[in-house]
């Protein structure tokens, strides 16, 4: 009997260091994704004010060089738009995990969200490099 209890206190010390274990690789998880997400909102901070001095540069060009059209500011503008979209997507994956605790089928959607968030904000990263190449283009051309 002695040795059954034995055991069976070493089975639930077993199962106590897995649930410990478990849960800290779950709040790993959960702190790598916040802290992943948190990282990109920065870069989109930076993108934004970048993007708003890539505006008035495009318009210090167009009146400083004869040859580049006024239209050439609709490119930032353009790339401003994106961004602020993607500000929004942000909001709206935020919504959701604050809402994730009333709805739990919403748990899938919610890693679909975060992943494409993600795809947005290198789309974001992209497209403003792309901007700063059309500006460096067009003022030392």
């Amino acid at each position: 009997m002695e040795d059954f209890e034995k055991q069976r206190q070493e089975l639930d010390e077993i199962f106590k260091d897995i649930d410990k274990s478990m849960a800290s690789l779950e709040k790993t998880s959960y702190d790598g994704t916040r802290d992943v997400l948190k990282y990109f909102d920065r870069i989109h901070d930076k993108l934004f004010n970048f993007n708003n001095i890539m505006i008035a540069g495009f318009f210090a060009i167009a009146k400083i060089k004869d040859n580049v059209p006024m239209e050439l500011i609709l490119v930032p503008i353009i790339n401003l738009g994106i961004i602020i979209f993607i500000e929004y997507k942000m909001m709206e994956k935020s919504r959701m995990e604050a809402n994730i605790l009333k709805d739990f089928s919403n748990a899938d959607k919610l890693g679909k969200t975060i992943n494409k968030t993600t795809n947005y904000s290198l789309f974001t990263i992209f497209t403003t490099a792309v901007v700063t190449a059309f500006f460096l283009y067009n003022l030392f051309k």
